[in-house]
């Protein structure tokens, strides 16, 4: 299967909820707190936990930013620098 979401970790978020102390609102995440569709965020550190804990293979991963691109400082730190996550999955054998 494939999944993409929002990475909650990304930098532009935490310094939101640090210096202005309320849930981020961004392209990625465009909906206030409370008025959210039905679904679950995380980061891609949490997704990658879930991944191994229900015994899922991650085949592909990226993050990406806002321009859909993915950078060399991403590929080190994409839970800190990548605003999106595309993974590529499937079961352990």
């Amino acid at each position: 299967g494939i999944v993409t979401f929002p990475n909650f970790a990304h930098w532009r978020n935490r310094l939101q909820i640090a210096l202005g102390g309320q849930m981020p609102v961004s392209k990625q995440l465009p909906h206030k707190w409370y008025n959210t569709p039905n679904i679950h965020l995380c980061t891609i550190k949490d997704f990658k936990v879930l991944c191994e804990e229900l015994g899922i293979k991650v085949d592909t991963f990226a993050a990406l930013n806002s321009n859909d691109a993915d950078s060399a400082p991403i590929s080190i730190l994409p839970n800190l620098l990548g605003e999106i996550a595309l993974t590529k999955f499937s079961r352990k054998t």
